[in-house]
């Protein structure tokens, strides 16, 4: 079997939701347990950090791992989606997991079960990341919740501490229709006796849920947000941030957009829990944090241009993303002007995002190669409805953000941002025509 025919295996045999959405999706723990009892249980071998949450989730989990390795770890990191390659999803100190592992993973998985469970995507991809850490000897792993938290595939962990980012309106079709109700399936990574932190509290029926979750459990709850831990920053624009802190002196973020500051303070609290276990210093932590890059991190309000125009990308596609997007969008339309190349899924909260761009945007609508986008076409016509007049309507990214790129120059526009979902930026950042795999 070679890695392409691993892939075709993973992508075009087995229901990937990124893709297929909801058709994909096969919630509870039954077959990912299977998996993992013929591959020897490697779940139960990990040490690790659990990660959930709305938004932030996958910034909090590269910020974690980048301190820990920083504190002499060989650290595991589990994250989806990718953007250009699967072997993203899951590294070691930084570097992604090889061809060669994947195929033999696979290989064997079909030797031993062949077709008689039929996995979704995901719950493959969990246990090759959690029996590659073992084999590997990782010190510990990071490992990022697919979607919701209770019925996720990485919850078979038993971790050394339990995050919870927060919690906004997102996969309400799988997870709930008011934020108690998805909350509740957020808490449900919460484990007996072991220690939860909670990012942002301020909304009262996610608070409510995950207090009692705690109690049940009986498990140490510590509210992030309600820490005096931060006591000040400084923006350093196009960079990120110079934090002042209680405990750990003066950070230095190379993240931008304020809700990263909000992820710090929810991975300072995280590294308080474990840091006697680990010997973890203050100077650890500062190095981690300046150098979280190193660890692969990308798509996250990140500058990939800096003149003529500046380029931003960020792959924010909910309703609690946009709500610190659409800030940000409106500084840097009323600094030179802005462009907007945005696609989205057509699953998304699509309205909710146009309500967030600033009136003047220059919007060029596109579509991400991938089956779940909504068409160009369409997206203009909701965009029309919100008093939008696209400039563009391209339905191939790369087309669109070269055509964007001219058109910002043509008309003077100093800033471009390109997002709306990660498959954008996949088709953005990728070297082929394919959806990257």
């Amino acid at each position: 079997m070679t890695y392409e025919e691993t892939l075709d295996f993973l992508f075009k045999q087995l229901p990937v939701y990124q893709i297929e959405g909801g058709r994909a999706y096969k919630p509870g723990l039954e077959r990912t347990r299977e998996i993992l009892s013929a591959c020897g249980r490697p779940d139960r071998e990990l040490t690790a950090l659990h990660v959930a949450g709305t938004n932030g989730k996958g910034s909090t989990s590269y910020l974690l791992a980048s301190v820990l390795r920083a504190a002499g770890l060989k650290v595991g990191l589990f994250t989806s989606p990718h953007i250009v390659t699967y072997r993203e999803r899951i590294r070691i100190n930084g570097e992604m997991i090889s061809e060669e592992y994947i195929t033999r993973f696979v290989e064997q998985f079909l030797h031993d079960l062949g077709d008689h469970l039929q996995p979704s995507f995901f719950e493959l991809t969990t246990a090759l990341a959690f029996r590659y850490f073992v084999d590997e000897r990782v010190d510990i792993a990071v490992v990022e919740v697919g979607m919701g938290g209770r019925l996720d595939s990485t919850n078979v962990l038993r971790p050394l501490v339990s995050v919870i980012t927060n919690v906004s309106m997102d996969h309400m079709q799988f997870l709930g229709n008011t934020l108690g109700e998805i909350a509740h399936e957020k808490a449900g990574i919460i484990k007996p006796h072991t220690p939860v932190v909670l990012g942002r509290s301020i909304d009262e029926p996610v608070l409510e849920v995950v207090r009692a979750k705690a109690a049940e459990e009986q498990a140490p709850l510590t509210l992030a947000d309600r820490s005096d831990e931060i006591l000040s920053h400084e923006e350093i624009e196009g960079v990120g941030y110079r934090v002042e802190t209680k405990t750990f002196g003066t950070i230095d973020l190379p993240l931008m957009g304020a809700y990263q500051l909000q992820n710090l303070g929810t991975v300072l609290e995280t590294i308080k829990l474990i840091r006697d276990r680990y010997g973890i210093t203050p100077e650890m932590v500062r190095e981690g944090v300046a150098r979280v890059a190193d660890f692969g991190l990308s798509g996250r309000l990140q500058m990939i241009r800096q003149s003529d125009p500046r380029i931003f990308i960020d792959a924010g596609h909910n309703i609690g993303a946009w709500a610190y997007l659409g800030p940000q969008l409106e500084t840097w339309a009323g600094d030179g002007g802005l462009a907007v190349v945005l696609g989205m899924s057509a699953d998304k909260d699509v309205d909710h995002v146009l309500e967030r761009l600033p009136r003047e945007t220059h919007l060029i609508c596109t579509r991400a190669h991938v089956e779940r986008a909504m068409s160009a076409a369409d997206f203009a016509e909701h965009a029309r409805s919100h008093g939008i007049e696209p400039v563009l309507v391209i339905e191939d990214v790369r087309e669109a953000y070269r055509a964007a790129i001219d058109y910002c120059r043509a008309h003077s526009v100093r800033t471009l941002f390109v997002g709306g979902s990660f498959f954008v930026l996949s088709d953005l950042l990728s070297d082929t025509d394919e959806t990257a795999r």
